[in-house]
């Protein structure tokens, strides 16, 4: 008998912010929300990894975050925060100490997630308050749905802010950078195309 999908609940309240996007009337983000829909497996699907757990720093503001999201996220979240794979994989900056217990990912599915896809990146990006994502580009087209924190987002030089419940596209290849404010952003990501070539600092 297989045993039941502990992410099952987190990844029905995810995808449920980005059924949001596909009826968004937003052409560009409706399109791609609709296509990461149908490419995501089921959310009921086996783990195909077990679930590493984590001790990361951000830890600590997660609760702060889902509260902000509501009782929904609360309790889809919280019981599972600390199993999930949260990373960050740069090297270090000198400009940005510290960095790396600020900011982190935690991808639920992808090639090297615990419920696999060649096909599509799906996870939340965690960035504890007043903490600056500096500029970076990727292969991959991005879309993020923001789930809790007010924050601002710079896509090729333009600046806007952001909060719960909108969406933010990044082309392949463009570069951009992210800030939280006064309280911790917590934002769902979808990869598609180019799911695999890393991230880079520019």
């Amino acid at each position: 008998m297989t045993a039941p999908n502990p992410l099952a609940g987190l990844l029905t309240l995810m995808r449920e912010h980005f059924a949001a996007g596909a009826r968004s009337g937003n052409g560009e983000v409706a399109a791609l929300s609709a296509q990461v829909l149908r490419e995501l497996p089921a959310t009921t699907a086996p783990l195909d990894r077990p679930l590493p757990g984590s001790r990361h720093a951000l830890l600590a503001q997660v609760p702060e975050a889902a509260r902000a999201a509501g009782a929904a996220w609360e309790a889809a979240l919280l019981p599972v925060a600390a199993q999930l794979p949260w990373r960050y994989s740069y090297a270090a900056r000198r400009d940005a100490p510290g960095l790396e217990d600020r900011m982190a990912w935690a991808e639920l599915v992808g090639p090297a997630a615990p419920i696999h896809s060649d096909r599509v990146g799906f996870g939340l990006t965690f960035l504890t308050r007043e903490t600056f994502y500096p500029p970076h580009r990727h292969p991959a087209v991005e879309l993020y749905a923001v789930v809790s924190g007010t924050s601002q987002w710079t896509l090729e030089g333009r600046t806007r802010l952001c909060q719960a419940g909108d969406f933010v596209l990044h082309p392949a290849d463009a570069v951009h950078a992210m800030r939280s404010l006064g309280t911790p952003l917590l934002a769902i990501y979808s990869w598609t195309g180019d799911i695999v070539s890393p991230t880079a600092y520019v």
